[in-house]
């Protein structure tokens, strides 16, 4: 599908939809951005499920992460280059700040997630909530998802409800999962200081474990363990 010539003229959610997109919205996020990225007030935020059925789940029932996750990762990629070819193209400045699988990555746009994450992004264009294992949960999806942003001065429409608060209310299910006790039984809340922050010495701990039992220093327990989007099928 050819890319349209300007924003204006496209239904941006149907269009990244169409490129293959599971959900997509865009949020006001001047508030929140660091001093470098001051002049990229709104994002695009980007996801797709996690495939359950057409192919490999990206958990399997023992938590450990699959390969397929790099598939999805890469096609967030690709429609986010088309995206910002689209608002450069209409003489705006846009800014992709890829998927979570380049953290390791040493180049100068991996040093960009800790001045703004992909959370934030999601939670203000209204596509989910921080749920109390401090994953992005979306309501249909739950937090089977990969995420991927685009921040942009483009006078694109913003979400008018987002999310500031978490929706787990009294579900304990990934408190309860988590082996090392490591998530605390905490709503999130946009206002509050470190609320969905989960025990990081306990975790890494733990997947420290992981890694000499798999090879791979990962685990998927509390994703698996979250009722939202369990029954969700691509």
């Amino acid at each position: 599908m050819a890319c349209p010539s300007s924003v204006e003229s496209m239904d941006l959610r149907g269009q990244l939809l169409a490129w293959g997109a599971s959900v997509a919205g865009c949020g006001d996020v001047s508030r929140g951005l660091a001093k470098e990225l001051n002049h990229l007030p709104r994002a695009v935020s980007i996801a797709i499920a996690h495939p359950f059925r057409g192919g490999p789940p990206i958990v399997d029932g023992s938590g450990t992460y699959c390969h397929a996750v790099r598939e999805v990762d890469a096609t967030l990629e690709q429609i986010q280059r088309r995206l910002v070819r689209v608002l450069k193209g209409q003489g705006s400045k846009a800014m992709a700040i890829p998927p979570d699988t380049h953290r390791s990555d040493h180049h100068f746009i991996a040093r960009l997630y800790p001045l703004f994450p992909h959370k934030t992004a999601a939670t203000c264009a209204g596509l989910g909530w921080i749920g109390k294992n401090g994953l992005l949960v979306n309501p249909l999806y739950g937090p089977r998802m990969s995420w991927a942003t685009v921040l942009t001065d483009a006078p694109l429409d913003v979400c008018r409800t987002p999310h500031n608060r978490g929706r787990c209310g009294t579900c304990r299910r990934c408190v309860e999962a988590c082996p090392v006790g490591a998530i605390p039984d905490r709503e999130w809340s946009c206002t509050g200081v470190n609320d969905y922050q989960i025990d990081a010495t306990a975790c890494a701990g733990y997947l420290l474990e992981k890694k000499k039992e798999t090879g791979e220093a990962v685990c998927g327990l509390c994703l698996m363990a979250c009722p939202y989007g369990q029954k969700a099928r691509l």
